[in-house]
């Protein structure tokens, strides 16, 4: 029932907007697994919130439709200075924001620099991002279309980074109007604005009609948070859907055989794992670590719980991200080789208290089925003597438990903002990332010779040389063993088969403004 009444009230919502009935070519409904947290760009890094600031923001720089590639959005061209430390952006004439300002210069300096400086009157301790813009010096309005940044040092994936999520450029007028509550209320110059956000069940956009480049193809597009597999399908099949994501791989079948439905997948970006929090007792002991990851039967695992839809992850870095190596230490299951470990390390069996192993309720873009995964990760570690308590969730109760630290164990997972290597080993596992309010490394994982390389890598722009670092970087990586890496995963949605033009990013999102229900 609560397809049909969410179906309702949207077309209710929509039809007040425009003073009669919205037909079904008019509308694009999307069910997923989660709502959103924050339409914030510089607040959320989940991937439901994003895939909403996707459709309502423009950037500097976007990825084009269906690869990682960067490519002109608000700005129309870039220069980059000899010693690579100033980028030159010239921006887009004549683009409004959706509530009718301009996106100019300063706009684009007010996105970034309440961000970067703490001082900011626009600037919130809990950004998520602030880090990842770190080495931004400075932002200038050269011009009233013109924007430089300079950076502390060459910086090999800054163009990329301006083209994430969280590098939006937002209304600063909107953004001061509603302070703290501008994620509620978000304002950006992307192909849909904002409508409604009803927490726990619908975000309704509308087609931005100033839009600069091609408009979306559906009036609104409504994008409703349905936490059980099955009820999605349903409201799929009945009609009440037009798109479904995180499908049951149970589920495949049906939906291969159903005449009125088809499936939309791509091999993604996307990695699934279990952190271990590399500060807290006894996971602070690579033997320890080891011995879990030896106990874990991950391709039993993959096979049970993705059912095709993932591969069983070597490292970090999914296959089809350049610089993904295959070739370095791993950790086969082998539970008498992880009990000769734990007896190294003096585990005392019985006698040590239970490891908490947190997981999200909800199925998640990189995990079919979290609570699956729990289940079968306690078992194997009982059986090399490591008890577990399985501490379910929601995601974004999930979330909030791993940037407080408060896990031994942790299931989660990383999609690929911009498709650098840098984007998985920087943000997931560097010392960098470890502090503040939303540490990004959920390992807590710090290592002295990691943090070099990786730092060399982000300031040569030689792509040899940065996949020699990187190739250093999982080496160390796979002997310090801060993850055991699960899986990597296909992006998987349904449709219907009158829906056309969905194009799915190698980062897991959607790009809902060419999808729609031709004549």
């Amino acid at each position: 029932m609560l397809a049909f009444a969410a179906l309702l009230s949207s077309a209710a919502a929509c039809q007040g907007g425009q003073g009669g009935g919205v037909g079904p070519a008019d509308r694009l409904v999307v069910a997923r697994s989660t709502d959103a947290v924050s339409l914030d760009p510089a607040r959320t890094n989940d991937i439901e919130s994003l895939e909403v600031a996707e459709q309502v923001y423009g950037r500097l720089v976007r990825f084009a439709a269906g690869r990682l590639e960067p490519e002109p959005d608000l700005a129309t061209s870039w220069t980059v200075s000899d010693d690579g430390t100033v980028w030159t952006f010239e921006l887009r004439p004549n683009v409004r924001f959706q509530d009718g300002t301009p996106v100019d210069a300063q706009s684009v300096v007010f996105s970034f620099e309440r961000q970067i400086i703490p001082e900011h009157p626009n600037h919130e301790p809990d950004f998520a991002w602030t880090r990842s813009y770190h080495n931004i010096r400075r932002v200038i309005a050269a011009g009233p279309l013109q924007v430089e940044f300079e950076i502390d040092r060459p910086y090999a994936p800054f163009l990329a980074n301006l083209a994430m999520g969280p590098a939006a450029i937002v209304s600063p007028t909107a953004v001061r109007k509603w302070g703290h509550e501008f994620g509620r209320h978000p304002v950006g110059a992307g192909p849909y604005r904002f409508v409604e956000w009803i927490p726990g069940d619908r975000i309704t956009l509308e087609r931005n009609p100033d839009y600069w480049d091609q408009p979306a193809r559906t009036r609104y597009l409504v994008l409703l948070a349905m936490p059980d597999s099955r009820q999605r399908l349903q409201a799929l099949e009945s009609g009440a859907a037009d798109v479904i994501q995180q499908l049951a791989p149970d589920d495949l079948q049906l939906v291969r055989l159903h005449p009125d439905l088809r499936l939309v997948m791509t091999p993604a970006a996307l990695v699934s794992y279990l952190a271990m929090n590399t500060q807290r007792r006894p996971l602070n002991d690579p033997r320890i670590r080891r011995a879990i990851a030896h106990a874990i039967r991950t391709e039993a695992l993959v096979k049970l719980v993705y059912q095709g839809l993932g591969i069983p992850a070597i490292g970090p870095l999914p296959p089809n991200v350049w610089g993904a190596r295959s070739d370095v230490v791993t950790y086969p299951y082998d539970p008498a080789k992880a009990r000769k470990l734990l007896a190294e390390a003096g585990w005392q069996g019985a006698r040590e208290p239970a490891l908490k192993l947190f997981a999200p309720s909800a199925s998640t873009q990189y995990m079919p089925s979290p609570e699956r995964v729990a289940g079968v990760i306690k078992n194997c570690l009982a059986e090399v003597g490591i008890n577990v308590e399985v501490i379910l969730s929601d995601p974004a109760d999930h979330q909030r438990a791993l940037w407080a630290g408060e896990h031994d164990l942790a299931l989660h997972g990383w999609f690929n903002d911009n498709g650098d290597p840098d984007n998985f080993l920087y943000t997931l596992l560097d010392s960098d990332n470890t502090t503040g309010s939303r540490p990004s490394n959920i390992a807590f994982y710090s290592n002295g010779w990691f943090h070099d390389v990786i730092g060399m890598a982000q300031r040569t722009t030689d792509r040899t040389e940065r996949e020699r670092l990187y190739s250093q970087a999982q080496a160390i990586l796979a002997i310090d063993v801060p993850w055991v890496p699960l899986a990597h995963s296909k992006v998987v949605f349904a449709a219907r088969t009158n829906v056309r033009g969905l194009v799915v990013q190698p980062s897991a999102m959607g790009l809902y403004r060419w999808a729609e229900h031709p004549p």
